[in-house]
Formats: C-alpha cells, sequence, structure tokens
C-alpha cells in the first residue's frame, strides 16, 4: 500500500468529521512518517529527492493543513463532554496499533529483523537470508539472490531498496546521513543523478532519458551501453559530477562533496510502468568499484514479472 494513499486516507476521514474536530491519530501518523522520512529515501539528496516528489512533498501539504487545523482547534476549544475521533488522549492514540495499522501493508514489515544500529523505515523485509529473494509490494515484481549481509528496507509499489549491512553504512545512519553505499529503484518519469537544478532528464524511454544525460554539461556519464534486466531492456551508464562544473548545487551542505558521489544508473523500459530506474550509488568514490562488484551480480539476477 501506498504511504501517500495511507495519509490522503487518513485525511479524507479527517475531513469528514468537520472542521472543528480533527483525529489525533493523524496528527501522530503525520508526523512519524515525517520524523523518518530521511530514512526511507535514497542515500543521496538527488535520489531522496526524486522519491519525495511522489511521497514527501504530498505529506508535507498535509502536514501544513494539520498545523493550521490544530491551531484553530487550540483557539476554538474542542468539543465538550467528548474526545475526538474517539481517542482518549493523544498519548493514546500513538499506541503500537494505530502506527501498525497506518503502516504500509508489506507482509515481511510486522516480523521482519533489522541490524541493530538501522533507525529508518521499515517496510522491507529486513535482514536477507542468502539465497533467493522475492518482492511482495513493488510493481512489477521480480525475484533475485542475495549473498549474507544485504537488508531491504523498503518494498513499496514505487520504492525498492536494498542495502549492505556494513560500519559505513551504520555510521551514516548513526549521523542521519545518506548511506555510503546502496541499490534504490523506482519508476521515474524524469530522475536526476547529481543535482535537480541542473539536469532534465524528463524521457518517455531509458534512452531518451540517458541522453539528456550525455548532454548535460555537469555530468561526466561513461559510454551508455544496452543491458537486458531480467526480462526488461534498457540503458546502463555511470555518472558523476563533470570534475570542469564549479557551480554548488542549491541545497547541499556546504561540507557534502558532490564530487566524490559514484552513481551507477540502470534505466529499464516496461510495457505499463514507464521506466524503472536503478540507481546503485557510493557517497564516496575509493569505495565504489568495490560496491559495485557486490551490488551488479544481485541486480543481474533480477527477474521482473512482467505478467502483473
Amino acid at each position: 500500500m501506498n504511504n501517500e494513499r495511507n495519509i490522503e486516507r487518513l485525511l479524507d476521514h479527517w475531513l469528514a468529521d468537520g472542521p472543528n474536530e480533527v483525529n489525533d491519530r493523524v496528527i501522530d501518523v503525520v508526523a512519524d512518517r515525517i520524523g523518518r522520512q530521511h530514512q526511507q529515501s535514497a542515500w543521496r539528496v538527488s535520489w531522496r529527492d526524486s522519491h519525495m516528489n511522489s511521497y514527501v512533498k504530498p505529506l508535507l501539504a498535509v502536514a501544513a493543513v494539520v498545523v493550521i487545523a490544530v491551531a484553530g482547534i487550540a483557539i476554538l476549544g474542542r468539543p465538550s463532554g467528548s474526545d475526538v475521533g474517539g481517542a482518549v488522549s493523544p498519548a493514546a492514540s500513538a499506541s503500537p496499533a494505530a502506527s501498525a495499522s497506518a503502516a504500509p501493508s508489506a507482509s515481511p514489515s510486522a516480523s521482519a529483523v533489522y541490524p541493530a544500529w538501522y533507525t529508518g523505515e521499515r517496510d522491507g523485509a529486513g535482514i536477507l537470508p542468502a539465497g533467493s529473494q522475492t518482492t511482495t509490494s513493488f510493481v512489477p515484481g521480480f525475484t533475485f539472490t542475495v549473498p549474507e549481509g544485504w537488508v531491504n528496507s523498503d518494498d513499496q509499489a514505487d520504492f525498492y531498496r536494498l542495502f549492505p549491512d556494513t560500519p559505513a553504512n551504520a555510521a551514516q545512519d548513526a549521523a542521519s546521513g545518506p548511506f555510503a553505499n546502496e541499490i534504490v529503484m523506482a519508476p521515474l518519469a524524469s530522475p536526476y543523478f547529481v543535482c535537480e537544478a541542473w539536469e532534465d532528464n524528463r524521457g518517455a524511454t531509458a534512452a531518451e532519458m540517458v541522453a539528456a544525460m550525455v548532454a548535460n554539461e555537469a555530468l561526466a556519464t561513461s559510454e551508455p551501453i544496452d543491458v537486458t534486466i531480467g526480462g526488461l531492456t534498457g540503458k546502463q551508464i555511470d555518472v558523476r559530477l563533470d570534475p570542469g562544473w564549479t557551480d554548488s548545487c542549491p541545497g547541499d551542505p556546504p561540507t557534502f562533496d558532490l564530487g566524490d558521489v559514484r552513481t551507477r544508473a540502470i534505466l529499464l523500459d516496461t510495457p505499463d510502468r514507464g521506466v524503472i530506474v536503478i540507481f546503485v550509488g557510493s557517497l564516496h568514490s575509493a569505495g565504489h568499484e568495490a560496491f559495485l562488484a557486490e551490488a551488479m551480480p544481485i541486480i543481474e539476477s533480477f527477474q521482473f514479472d512482467t505478467g502483473q
């Protein structure tokens, strides 16, 4: 179940109660989702914001409405003689049962086990045993094979994430920063790989998107190659900031070394989902080749169910 639709349904129920009432659960769920969002997204700001276009921005809009409504209720006061939405108190509405009911319906999340250091989103299967795996929510579904030491934190219809359980990723999680290494995939109409302000990679096909990337002066790219992954065809290209580009990306902290980031992008054409983009990313160039050696066999084992 899509997180955005979850929040929209909660908001619809709240609005249906009338302008003078608000369900405490709506506030709790929105606050919880926004508080954990940095971990649901990708390791790099560009990947995070690609997913953010379809997830976080609607949440922020909902949160703004909720905050305004709460401010109005604080002024007008609650209706006397009753608790709103059936909740006894805000503390009661934040019970585990309420939180679980608002979570996506990916079945592994209820019993999934995660690394002790991991603090982020938990809509996936958690620590994966070595061997064959099957997605539960991503569309199109797929099977794949992993060695020991990999984690799936997100398995949603439009977002999937894998990362290795490593000290480097643990350190980045503790710092609330983008992960050192991970695989992220999503159907995207206009993905970007270094800085959104510098890129316009909108296209109907993988080839059109890659052509825009190659033509962009802010990017240094490898020669695109044709690939077939799990029955889907498309393009593969390595992307980094062009060494000669001196502009600063709006929104990046001054200490962030955008020039050190490395990304392999695999863009796959689908019959009915547009282009699925797989990001294989490293925060630091020094570890990227080693990470590619680990990640690519996993990606090459993908087998998509294109009959969905």
